[in-house]
């Protein structure tokens, strides 16, 4: 195996596995010789109350030769998914993407090439290709106004942070499991703490969106838990700076 794919889900639609194993046949097959056990595929579910059942992983596992489930029964948050996949990673490489794949299959080896040649973290940059004409206008203001809140606050060396695919190797991965926020905001802690420290190789790749990928608008309650996100993502803004050599001693979980 060359790399760990973490995918996770909450409620995926009716049929969400034969789409999924689908486009995960396309990946390998345009992208990976064909070689299906190159990758180690981790799902999460993240407490979904329907359609995640083991019909649909009796299928999954029949289609794909390495496949790790993990599973809860209350519903986290993608933050606190991704975490608990990245856990079971076991290659020195480590994508993670939302199931549907909204930017693409390209992106996915591209993220992995990048990560071979030695960069530490590659992430999603929407900032010049077409996401932001399909988002909902409100989503839009919020989004555009966290890039400039990025680049002219935290001063982060990739402003655009919440593009939902990243891919980094075993310094990065020790960073990411250092995240603390369960909901969309854990984006943007995972760049700020990486940041700090030292010769960490950060690198954004330019992404658009696929034109079957249809985005969704957010309401109140979620502004009103990303506020406060945004408030302790503030707080860790004062922390002192990592050292590349020593983080790796540093493993929460299984690293």
């Amino acid at each position: 195996m060359i790399f760990d794919l973490v995918i996770p889900f909450y409620n995926p639609s009716v049929g969400w596995e034969k789409k999924f194993a689908d486009k995960f046949g396309k990946l390998v097959d345009t992208y990976f010789d064909g070689k299906r056990e190159l990758i180690n595929l981790v799902v999460v579910n993240d407490g979904s109350t329907k359609n995640f059942t083991e019909k649909e992983l009796a299928y999954l596992k029949a289609e794909i030769p390495h496949i790790e489930i993990v599973s809860y029964s209350q519903n986290q948050g993608k933050g606190y998914a991704l975490r608990e996949g990245v856990k079971k990673a076991v290659t020195d490489y480590c994508i993670y993407s939302d199931y549907d794949f909204p930017f693409g299959l390209q992106i996915v080896s591209d993220m992995y090439k990048e990560l071979v040649a030695g960069t530490d973290i590659v992430t999603g940059c929407r900032k010049k290709g077409n996401y932001f004409d399909s988002l909902p206008f409100k989503r839009r203001i919020v989004s555009k106004g966290l890039i400039i809140f990025n680049k002219r606050f935290l001063q982060l060396p990739v402003t655009d942070t919440q593009a939902g695919i990243k891919g980094f190797n075993k310094y990065g991965k020790v960073v990411f499991l250092q995240t603390t926020i369960n909901r969309f905001l854990f984006d943007m802690e995972f760049i700020l703490l990486a940041s700090k420290v030292t010769d960490m190789h950060i690198k954004s790749l330019s992404v658009n969106i696929t034109h079957e990928t249809k985005l969704s608008d957010f309401g109140m309650k979620v502004m009103q838990q990303e506020l406060k996100n945004l408030l302790q993502v503030v707080f860790k803004k004062k922390n002192e700076k990592q050292y590349k050599k020593d983080i790796i001693q540093y493993r929460p979980g299984r690293v």
